[in-house]
């Protein structure tokens, strides 16, 4: 999701003059699961993992080497020079929009006398744009 990722980016930075060793946990959205029956499970985001199962997820923590860390680094002083009030994930890449982006979305859902609120709701079922209620 986009604030994972700018989080990521950030304490990369933070950490770019550091002798601290950063390990991250990589979690699947979308994953097939077996039980009680046969499915693919997608979350919206992190906040959707069940507690029972961050355990299993800490196992698979790995190292991040230096370069993938600066790399990081980097692009987050690139969006810091960038200053736009928006951050996107569009198609599997970060990028700076402007502030109305999502606005011609919820333009076409606009109908007299429908609360807003289900509107905003139904906009983001829709379209998985991995942005909080």
């Amino acid at each position: 999701m986009p604030d994972d990722w700018l989080g990521y980016d950030w304490l990369c930075q933070q950490l770019a003059d550091t002798d601290a060793q950063l390990r991250q946990v990589m979690v699947p959205l979308s994953q097939v699961i077996t039980r009680p029956g046969l499915a693919l499970q997608t979350l919206s985001d992190l906040s959707e993992v069940l507690p029972a199962d961050i355990a299993h997820y800490l196992q698979l923590a790995q190292d991040v080497s230096e370069d993938e860390q600066r790399a990081h680094s980097y692009e987050w002083q690139a969006l810091v020079v960038e200053n736009v009030p928006l951050r996107v994930n569009l198609n599997g890449h970060l990028v700076s929009a402007p502030a109305d982006f999502y606005d011609s979305l919820l333009e076409r859902q606009i109908q007299p006398g429908r609360p807003i609120v289900q509107i905003i709701g139904e906009m983001l079922m829709r379209y998985s744009l991995g942005l909080p209620d």
